[in-house]
């Protein structure tokens, strides 16, 4: 249940910046409002938000930061990026550092396509979400992913070792075991893509596996046990 002043807040974060024109708009959807320099019009709104929320909070801007940038991931799960954006870019108005905000722009960047400008935002946010294992998950994919596009081998190094690293303390978290067996595919190292699949597929409550990315592990592999299981 959100507290009176949970309810205050968030409703100061809808309500921030409708006023604002179309210039405004555009950077309102970039990440850190495209670090651009702002009208006049543009920091008077913006001083307007900080001061309500100092009034609200007394002046404890991370609190709020916090809470708005949950407020930005609850509109990603509506898939509603737009919504989502303008929350982390006002979360972060107040607190740079928040996690959850360079996060959650993170994961708009990389929805774009711009996973190197992805990455950056989520190396960024590592030193605040450390001990978060959906993050850590996400950042080793985007380490992986940005590695493979540019073929760095010291990226790629880096993503295995914390594949692993996240294996160890969590063995049975299915998506961090695909996107390391995606990291393998592309080394050529489809027995060891496999057994990352399998321990994935064994997983208790496991997502299902990408069937795209499956049927590509086939074609170069057949599944290991796939003849004992049908007979031949």
């Amino acid at each position: 249940m959100k507290t009176p002043f949970t309810s205050l807040l968030l409703a100061l974060a809808l309500g921030a910046g409708l006023h604002q024109t179309g210039a405004a708009q555009n950077i309102n959807l970039e990440p850190k409002y495209g670090l651009v320099a702002k009208t006049e019009q543009q920091q008077a709104a913006d001083q307007h938000f900080l001061d309500e929320v100092d009034r609200q909070t007394g002046g404890d801007r991370a609190k709020a930061a916090e809470q708005i940038a949950l407020l930005g991931w609850s509109f990603v799960r509506k898939n509603a990026p737009q919504d989502a954006m303008r929350r982390f870019n006002q979360a972060w108005l107040l607190d740079h550092s928040n996690g959850l905000a360079l996060w959650g722009m993170a994961v708009m960047e990389s929805a774009k396509g711009k996973r190197p400008e992805a990455l950056k935002l989520m190396t960024e946010a590592e030193p605040k979400l450390r001990g978060n294992v959906d993050f850590e998950v996400d950042y080793a994919k985007a380490v992986s992913v940005v590695g493979l596009q540019t073929k760095d081998k010291a990226l790629l190094a880096d993503a295995a070792k914390r594949f692993d690293a996240i294996y160890q303390q969590h063995p049975d978290h299915a998506a961090n075991l695909q996107n390391w067996a995606i990291l393998l595919y592309y080394a050529g190292d489809y027995a060891g893509a496999w057994s990352k699949i399998q321990l994935a597929e064994k997983a208790p409550g496991t997502m299902p596996m990408d069937a795209k990315f499956i049927a590509a592990l086939e074609a170069k592999m057949a599944r290991p046990g796939a003849d004992s299981i049908s007979g031949k």
